[in-house]
C-alpha cells in the first residue's frame, strides 16, 4: 500500500502581489500550449526555444521560437507549417551538439518529424519525415547518446487503441514502424459486455502520457488512463456516456523500449495490457475508484522518480506527488494542500536543483464540475510552487500568477538556476488567446 503523508500548507494571496513581467505574448490559439505529453520549451544557456501552435483562419500553424538571452529578445521565429488541427502541437528537444528535433501536426494522423539545419537555430529546418499511423500527442526524448523516442497514441478504428514507441537513433535516417507498449480495453469491453454496451463505437482512450528517459538510459512512461466503459459498469461520474478516467500508472523499459515492465516485475516484449500495468492509484476497475485522476510529468531526483498527478471529487480536487525508487513497485505519496484554492492538473515540473512544478489553481468559491465555468474570467490561475523534497515543504510563489488561462501550462528543464514557464491565455474553447511566455522568478 502507498504510505500517504498530509502536507497542510497555508497560501495567501496579496492584493498588491507583483505583476508578471510578461515577456510576450504571442497569438496563441485555443490549444497552444495544450497538452503535458509533450515537452514544448528547450533552456540552453544561450538561448530558450519554444514551440506552439497559433491561430489563423482556417489553419493552425506550428510556430518555433528563440529567445535570445543575452539580447533580451526574440531574435528568430520559424513557421513550420500547418497542423492538421488544433490537437497537433509540437514535442521538441535538443542533442548535444545543439541540433533541435521536433515532431508535430498529427491527431489521428501521422506525425511529421523535423532537424534545425543548424546548431541552436531555428531559421532552417531538414525536409519533413513521416512517420506513418493515426497518431496523437508526441512524447519526445532524447538520450545521452543523440537516440530520439517517441511514444504517441495509436488508434484502430473499432479496436484497443494503444500507446505506441518508435525509435530513431542517433545514425539511423529513418524511423522504426514503431511498436504498441500499452492497449486499451476497449475489446475486452465489447467481448463481455456486447457491442451495443459501449458508448462509443470507435475504440477512444485517452492516455495522457509523459515520456522521459534518466541517467541510466531507462526510458520511463507515466499515465492516466480515460475510456468509455459499458453502461452496465458503475463509474465514479455516472454520466451519460458512462466515461471514467480510474487511475495513473507507471512502466519502464531498461532496453531502450525493447521490453516494458509490469505489474509483477516482469519484463513484456508484448504490448502490455491494462490489467498487468503498474497503477500507482487508483484501480483498472472503474466501478472501485471513487475518483477521476489527472496526471502530470515526472521527474528524477537523488535516485528516486518523481511523479504529480491529482484527484478530482467532484466538487473536490487534490494534488499529489508520487515517488518510487528502484525496482519502481512501491510508490509513497504526498497530498499537497492549499486553503484557498483547489489544485488540479498538474503539468509541468523542472528536473534540477530547484522543484519547480506548476498547477491550475481554482477558488473554491467558484469551482464548477471540476474545471472553471468558461463566463467567470479571471477566476482560475496558474501559479507555481517550489517542493523541497527533503523537508516537503511548499513554497507558493506569488510572482508567478497568470490569471484566467485557456489551457494548461508547460515549464522548461533548468539552466543553473534559470527556468521559464509557457501559458495560454484567455477564453477556453477560443481561438482569441495569447501566448505569455515568462522567467520563473
Amino acid at each position: 500500500m502507498n504510505k500517504l503523508l498530509f502536507l497542510s500548507i497555508l497560501f495567501n494571496f496579496f492584493i498588491s502581489c507583483k505583476p508578471v513581467d510578461i515577456q510576450s505574448p504571442f497569438k496563441g490559439s485555443s490549444r497552444a500550449t495544450a497538452y503535458h505529453d509533450s515537452d514544448k520549451m528547450v533552456n540552453t544557456k544561450d538561448y530558450l526555444f519554444v514551440t506552439y501552435l497559433q491561430h489563423t483562419i482556417g489553419e493552425e500553424l506550428v510556430i518555433v521560437r528563440r529567445y535570445n538571452k543575452s539580447t533580451e529578445t526574440w531574435d528568430q521565429t520559424s513557421t513550420l507549417g500547418a497542423a492538421k488541427d488544433d490537437h497537433g502541437g509540437g514535442a521538441l528537444v535538443i542533442d548535444s551538439q545543439g541540433y533541435l528535433h521536433i515532431v508535430y501536426g498529427s491527431h489521428n494522423s501521422p506525425l511529421y518529424y523535423r532537424k534545425s539545419q543548424s546548431a541552436y537555430d531555428v531559421n532552417s529546418w531538414s525536409t519533413p519525415l513521416e512517420i506513418s499511423g493515426n497518431l496523437t500527442y508526441p512524447s519526445l526524448v532524447i538520450n545521452k547518446n543523440d537516440d530520439l523516442f517517441l511514444a504517441a497514441r495509436n488508434d484502430i478504428i473499432g479496436g484497443s487503441w494503444s500507446v505506441r514507441l518508435f525509435k530513431k537513433f542517433s545514425q539511423s535516417k529513418s524511423w522504426d514502424k514503431g511498436k504498441d507498449i500499452i492497449t486499451s480495453d476497449f475489446l475486452k469491453w465489447k467481448k463481455a459486455y456486447g457491442k451495443s454496451s459501449v458508448s462509443v463505437s470507435n475504440g477512444y482512450a485517452r492516455f495522457g502520457k509523459y515520456l522521459s528517459v534518466n541517467h541510466k538510459n531507462e526510458l520511463h512512461l507515466t499515465f492516466h488512463y480515460f475510456e468509455y466503459v459499458p453502461k452496465e459498469i458503475k463509474t465514479f461520474a455516472n454520466n451519460k456516456v458512462n466515461s471514467s478516467t480510474h487511475f495513473v500508472a507507471h512502466t519502464f523499459s531498461k532496453d531502450l523500449g525493447h521490453s516494458w515492465s509490469k505489474e509483477n516485475g516482469d519484463f513484456s516484449i508484448e504490448p502490455i495490457s491494462l490489467k498487468d500495468i503498474s497503477i500507482i492509484s487508483g484501480n483498472n476497475d472503474p466501478s472501485k475508484v471513487d475518483c477521476n485522476y489527472s496526471a502530470g510529468q515526472h521527474f528524477y531526483k537523488d535516485g528516486k522518480i518523481y511523479f504529480f498527478f491529482s484527484k478530482h471529487y467532484g466538487i473536490e480536487t487534490t494534488l499529489h506527488l508520487a515517488s518510487s525508487s528502484f525496482p519502481y513497485k512501491i510508490w509513497e505519496e504526498i497530498e499537497i494542500v492549499n486553503d484557498d484554492y483547489y489544485l488540479r492538473a498538474p503539468v509541468a515540473a523542472s528536473q534540477g536543483t530547484r522543484t519547480i512544478f506548476a498547477v491550475n489553481a481554482i477558488p473554491k468559491n467558484v469551482y464548477v464540475n471540476g474545471r472553471p465555468p468558461a463566463n467567470l474570467p479571471l477566476k482560475s490561475k496558474i501559479i507555481i510552487g517550489e517542493i523541497d523534497l527533503t523537508s516537503l515543504k511548499v513554497k507558493w510563489n506569488d510572482d508567478n500568477i497568470v490569471v484566467n488561462p485557456s489551457w494548461l501550462p508547460q515549464i522548461s528543464n533548468e539552466y543553473k538556476g534559470d527556468i521559464w514557464f509557457m501559458v495560454t491565455q484567455g477564453a477556453r474553447e477560443s481561438n482569441d488567446t495569447n501566448v505569455i511566455i515568462n522567467k520563473v522568478k
